[in-house]
């Protein structure tokens, strides 16, 4: 099984919807555990924004699609983009 890999992309300091995304992905780590696998990028900066073309924060990048931008998502649409991605 391999695990669905979650990019947060958070601007610091942190702004009410990054703080609302790290909420949500403490939740999904304890749900999920060792299903998803969750990086945080803190920027911009980081290259990863600019390999996504990401240019609104929080975002986030599920499995190798960019699924959310400029908003936290709710948990349910979360989910439902981590089934998509191939969680289990």
């Amino acid at each position: 099984m391999s695990k669905v890999r979650i990019e947060a992309f958070v601007s610091i300091p942190p702004c009410s919807g990054g703080v609302a995304v790290k909420r949500l992905l403490n939740e999904i780590k304890a749900e999920f555990g060792d299903k998803v696998e969750i990086v945080f990028h803190t920027g911009p900066g980081d290259k990863e924004w600019d390999e996504y073309a990401i240019s609104n924060a929080p975002a986030m990048v599920v499995g190798e699609l960019v699924k959310f931008v400029g908003l936290a998502p709710s948990k349910e649409s979360l989910v439902g983009a981590l089934r998509e991605a191939g969680l289990e």
